[in-house]
């Protein structure tokens, strides 16, 4: 018996209760979506015996949730630029049926959260964003000048491979393409973006990058800077809500562990709420600070500081576009201000 007629033997027939329609759609339809979701599965490794199991782990997953499975699968396959995802990362048809975003979440809040994602990002993003994001694995937007003279490379990238923590990232780099920072957003309903993680550098010499990178960047904390970037993105796209995870929710948490980041310091220090499940509630601002408040001595740091804060807001919500007030057309290319294709080629190639 092959791969194949394994798994059709574990798929119901048609006569089955109501209860296995998907979305209201013909169960052979649905079954239809769920067996093409089989194909091209790169992402399952190992030898035969080993992706026919989670290929089987897969199928009985869907099962479990049917419906809202083949509704999603369906979306998918109905999106031309989500079709082009899915063939470079198979996982995102599955990636609900893990652990994601937040570990209190079941398999139905993962799958509408990430189903809304795409479709406010299908609508939002300009077509040609969108692709170099989600196809080609990197839209780097512009430049940032240092104090030192070096430049980084402000991106928007896909979820990593097996990703947990959410479906747009926001990366700055160096020159050569290495992440230094990156903060990894979701949209999940409408009016709430979440922040799923904020990450900077490892290894034994983080702390004099990070040191190195706050006095280039005038003093500006880089995580600060990430986290103003996804205020300005919140604010672009028009959500009054802000989560972030915290400790108690993050995914990877496991108690038999230590978690090493301590998210709910840093969201506290940001003025953020807990609601006491896991997140916390962020203002779409961070407090306001003018010139008149820092000492004469460090004033023109700090203008230096906001002025390269408002260069990287301006990179982003330039690529961004102006929001529409429809669809924006995915498959037919439109301009993007801001959006410098200059850098594709070199931010490729060190990726």
């Amino acid at each position: 018996m092959n791969e194949m007629q394994h798994i059709l033997r574990t798929i119901p027939r048609p006569g089955r209760p109501a209860a296995w329609r998907g979305n209201g759609m013909p169960v052979p339809r649905a079954m239809g979506y769920l067996l093409r979701s089989l194909r091209g599965r790169h992402d399952w490794h190992g030898d035969a015996d080993k992706r026919m199991f989670m290929a089987a782990k897969y199928v009985a997953r869907c099962l479990a949730m049917f419906r809202q499975q083949a509704g999603f699968l369906a979306f998918v396959e109905r999106e031309p630029a989500l079709q082009a995802f899915r063939r470079r990362d198979p996982r995102m048809l599955e990636r609900h049926l893990h652990r994601y975003l937040h570990r209190g979440w079941h398999r139905g809040q993962r799958l509408r959260a990430i189903h809304w994602h795409y479709r406010h990002v299908l609508a939002a993003m300009p077509a040609p964003l969108f692709r170099a994001v989600y196809v080609e694995g990197a839209a780097p937007l512009g430049l940032l000048t240092l104090k030192d003279g070096g430049r980084l490379i402000l991106s928007l990238r896909p979820p990593i491979f097996l990703g947990c923590e959410g479906e747009l990232c926001i990366q700055l780099g160096d020159e050569l393409g290495n992440p230094l920072y990156s903060i990894v957003v979701t949209a999940i309903g409408e009016g709430t973006l979440a922040i799923g993680c904020i990450q900077g550098p490892v290894g034994a010499a983080a702390r004099e990058t990070v040191r190195e990178l706050t006095r280039n960047l005038h003093g500006l904390r880089p995580r600060c800077l990430m986290l103003a970037l996804v205020r300005a993105l919140a604010r672009h796209w028009g959500m009054p809500r802000l989560l972030a995870v915290g400790n108690l929710g993050h995914p990877l948490r496991n108690p038999r562990r230590r978690f090493v980041a301590d998210y709910d310091a840093y969201w506290s220090e940001q003025q953020g709420r807990t609601n006491g499940d896991g997140w916390y509630e962020l203002p779409l601002r961070a407090q306001p600070r003018t010139e008149a408040d820092v000492p004469s001595r460090h004033r023109s740091a700090f203008r230096k500081r906001e002025a390269l804060r408002m260069e990287a807001e301006r990179l982003l919500i330039d690529a961004l576009g102006a929001l529409p007030g429809h669809r924006c057309g995915h498959g037919h290319p439109v301009d993007m201000p801001g959006f410098d294709h200059r850098l594709q080629g070199a931010y490729a190639k060190a990726s």
